[in-house]
């Protein structure tokens, strides 16, 4: 009986505890696993992405003549994707 007291009193300490210890998020998936400690590294890196994206488009759309790249659809996906 004092063990089941002592185990759910260490239990509720245990929940009692700073939330900021829990404050992780992990994500299994194509990438691996990926750990989300609330510091916004994520949508940082997502951003960078879609500005390189973006980037890409535009210099394939203003430079189809010179990159040979005509009916590639390059303008209207710029247009669609990036606003």
């Amino acid at each position: 009986m004092r063990r089941i007291l002592l185990v759910t009193a260490a239990l509720g300490g245990l929940l009692l505890q700073d939330t900021s210890s829990f404050a992780q998020g992990f994500r299994f998936g194509p990438g691996g696993v990926e750990v989300d400690d609330g510091r916004g590294f994520r949508e940082e890196r997502e951003e960078r992405r879609y500005r390189r994206m973006c980037r890409e488009l535009r210099d394939a759309c203003e430079d189809k003549d010179r990159y040979g790249e005509e009916g590639q659809g390059n303008c209207r996906r710029y247009r669609r994707t990036c606003g």
